[in-house]
């Protein structure tokens, strides 16, 4: 058994050309699996990031939320409440 794995882009996907050679001779059968990485999700992520980055209010929640979280002030939920979270 043979395994090969080259990541590349492609240019025309029409052809092709992988940086080395792979040792199969003509009439082999062969299993070819193709995997295409979809940025899509990476790009919604990097939006997400700028949107909360750029948004002043937004940082200044999350830095008071860090500093309550450290100083164990924030809030704290029932036992009623608790249980509603873990139930669902």
């Amino acid at each position: 058994m043979y395994a090969y794995k080259e990541i590349l882009t492609l240019e025309n996907p029409q052809q092709l050309n992988l940086s080395k050679p792979l040792p199969f001779l003509k009439g082999k059968k062969i299993e070819v699996l193709i995997i295409v990485e979809d940025d899509t999700d990476e790009m919604i992520a990097e939006e997400e990031t700028d949107y909360i980055l750029k948004n002043d209010e937004l940082m200044r929640q999350i830095a008071l939320s860090r500093q309550t979280y450290q100083q164990n002030t924030g809030y704290q939920p029932t036992p009623e409440e608790l249980n509603a979270i873990i139930s669902i």
